[in-house]
């Protein structure tokens, strides 16, 4: 790992890193997670997000991916492919 990125973290969730130089401040990622969950159309889901990410176990440097999975599994949601309709689990 470069030592710049080890030390320039930014501690807790104020940020959600995409790679080791990129990184989405917190309300860019719930916007990005909303959109490409299709929760848009539920009732005040960006503080269910918020209250969910107090309980987020993981230390920083927090990676998108790896809080992505993590809501998906603590809250139910999946991601959703802009070209093809949602399908039913069967």
């Amino acid at each position: 790992m470069r030592d710049d990125f080890s030390m320039n973290q930014v501690s807790g969730l104020e940020c959600v890193y995409l790679s080791k130089t990129e990184h989405y401040q917190l309300d860019c990622f719930i916007r990005q997670y909303v959109k490409t969950r299709n929760l848009r159309s539920i009732p005040d889901i960006s503080d269910v997000l918020r209250s969910a990410l107090e309980g987020y176990p993981g230390k920083p440097p927090i990676m998108v991916n790896e809080l992505n999975a993590w809501i998906d599994k603590t809250l139910g949601y999946r991601a959703s492919h802009p070209d093809f309709p949602q399908l039913e689990d069967v």
